[in-house]
């Protein structure tokens, strides 16, 4: 069973801008993920994995690999829906 919890959060300044800078990132990751799949005609996941995580990685050392990871995800989604 998932339960979901809706919260407000009131973050410091500091905070705001971490947090964007992240969204930032994880955005990024996305557009770079869905432009090779796009440019490559490429919508396997693993085929699109092998080739941009790694250099994903090095382009973005500070954010954590699980949100490299998801926004691989979500790229792959909407690739497989525009091909």
């Amino acid at each position: 069973m998932q339960r979901t919890v809706r919260l407000r959060l009131n973050p410091t300044p500091d905070q705001v801008g971490a947090l964007l800078e992240t969204l930032r990132q994880h955005t990024a990751c996305f557009n770079i993920v869905a432009a090779y799949g796009w440019e490559h005609g490429e919508k396997n996941g693993v085929r699109l994995h092998h080739a941009t995580y790694y250099g994903l990685r090095e382009g973005f050392p500070h954010l954590p690999a699980q949100l490299v990871m998801a926004a691989r995800v979500r790229a792959t989604e909407a690739v497989k829906s525009a091909l």
